[in-house]
Parts: structure tokens; sequence; C-alpha cells
């Protein structure tokens, strides 16, 4: 299509963004031209990519979670009307792709050629210094992100490399005391974990992180779960997170909103989509119907 801009992740899946970028253009046997694709050379610049490649009506990712997180802010940030997203997965987990019905490159093409397209919610997250949009989740509090290496997800896959490096995360990390406030309601104390959901299911689709949530219902599924034991942690609330039953926990409420503003002492991580953002005070709000995503219809 050549109203398509691509932008390509070279690093994807360590190393298998430029494997799947080949498998694509030979499946879509059609010339694309070379000032239509772009390559990232660091963290941060699909984002910029997104933001400033104008004239486009789609831009097309080929990359992981991070990668697509990145290009899904750069649109956000246009002034403009936003182009489309179409995806090209090539990550460890694919959950963007998944939730949005793209899960392979002949799904891709589909996706493409039809131009069938939904649209999405994202959820906004202001900091002290900028703004961000998330597609899955955005996190305060306990974040396992400093633990996790790369050979992590190559050894163990998303989902091995999601429970071990949250298993050593948890000896170490200490829950703060945070004020939440929830479309006007206030919560305090110390917390382990302020959760807004987008989408059901995340960590390569292993984990029922927001039982219920959707991605077109303008709503946040939020999570706050208080300050719990280490032992309770390991053995219990990590495994009934994948199930979705964590949220019946006595330290858990579970429920839907609009807009949080979160503060603590100290500071806590963000965490977007599997990417740290800075740190707390910070606050999420829902956008109904942001984003177009190109579908297989």
């Amino acid at each position: 299509m050549s109203n398509t801009h691509y932008i390509i992740n070279p690093a994807a899946n360590g190393g298998a963004g430029l494997r799947v970028w080949a498998e694509f253009k030979r499946a879509w046997a059609e010339e694309i031209d070379s000032a239509s694709v772009s390559f990232t050379e660091h963290a941060g610049h699909a984002r910029q990519i997104a933001a400033q490649c104008m004239g486009y009506d789609t831009i097309a990712v080929a990359g992981g979670d991070g990668t697509i997180s990145e290009v899904i802010s750069g649109i956000m940030e246009r002034p403009d009307a936003k182009p489309r997203l179409a995806i090209i997965p090539c990550g460890t987990g694919n959950d963007i792709g998944r939730t949005a019905g793209v899960s392979s490159i002949a799904q891709a093409i589909a996706a493409l050629r039809g131009r069938a397209e939904k649209s999405f919610d994202l959820i906004r997250v202001v900091n002290a210094t900028e703004t961000r949009h998330a597609f899955l989740f955005a996190n305060a509090g306990f974040c396992a992100i400093p633990m996790m290496k790369p050979w992590m997800k190559r050894l163990f896959g998303a989902t091995g490399a999601y429970y071990l490096s949250t298993l050593l995360q948890a000896f170490i990390f200490k829950p703060t005391e945070m004020v939440i406030c929830v479309d006007g309601k206030e919560y305090h104390g110390r917390t382990f974990l302020v959760m807004a959901g987008n989408s059901e299911f995340a960590a390569g689709g292993s984990m029922r992180i927001a039982p219920g949530a959707r991605t077109d219902d303008g709503k946040l599924n939020i999570s706050i779960i208080r300050s719990v034991s280490i032992f309770k942690l390991i053995t219990k609330l990590f495994s009934s997170i994948a199930k979705g039953t964590y949220i019946n926990e006595p330290e858990v409420s579970y429920f839907t909103g609009n807009f949080i503003r979160i503060s603590s002492v100290p500071p806590v991580p963000l965490d977007l989509d599997g990417e740290l953002f800075g740190t707390t005070p910070a606050a999420f709000s829902i956008c109904p119907a942001a984003l177009n995503i190109l579908t297989r219809g």
C-alpha cells in the first residue's frame, strides 16, 4: 500500500525483526518504496518516527509489544488526524496483536489488504514530565521489569520470564504508602500495586490480569492490591493472577472507573505495557475509541 509507512524494529525478539520483515516482503509480493520504510535504532525511536512521518494514512509496525506501544504513543502525539495502525507481529508475547486479531504474518497481510479497521480504547498516562499511552495496562508499584533480562525470554518464553523476574523482584520489593484517587473516591495505605487494565490478558495471553476488561467499553478495570506477605505473594497471589482469581482475595479491590491519580512515598515505578515510564506521581485515564487498528474484518 503506497500510503503506508513501515516501522521495523530489527532487534525485536532477539533479532527476529529483520527475519519477520523479510518474510513479510516475500509474502506481500509487491514493491515497497524504501522511502516508506524506517528501521529503529534505539529505544524511543519508533515513537519519534510515528509522531513525525507525515502524509500516510497507515503506520505498519513490525515488532513486539514494546515497539507497538511506542508507535501508539507516537501516533497519539500527532496534532493532526491520527493514522490507523497495522501490526506485523514478531515479539515474544504479541499481546497487542493478539487482542486486535493479528497474530501472524498471514493475518497481518490479510488485514493490510482488507483495510477493515476497529476502534480501540487506550490508557493515557501522565507523569511529572510527559504523557504516554498504553494499550494493555498501566501499573504503579511492584514492577518486575528491572529483573527481566533478554536471556529469560529466549530460554523460558514470555510467561516463564515473567514468573522468574517476578519471583526475584518479590524478595526485594517493599510496599509503599500510596494515596489513590479514583473518580473522586480516595484510597490510602501501604499498597503493593495499582493496575489499570484495558485488556483482559497479558504476558503472551497467559496472564488474566483484568478479568472482564474490554478494549472498547470506555472503562478502566482497576485493581488495588494492598500490602501482602511475601509468603502469600509467592504461594498464592502470583498464581491466582494468571487465572484472574486474584480479584477475590481480601487484599484486593477490583472495579471499573475512568480516572486515577496516584502519589506515593517514596515514588514507585510506572509500567506501561511492560515498559518503564518514570515514577509516581501519575494519572491514568481512559481514552475511548482513540486508536483505529487494521484487523482481518
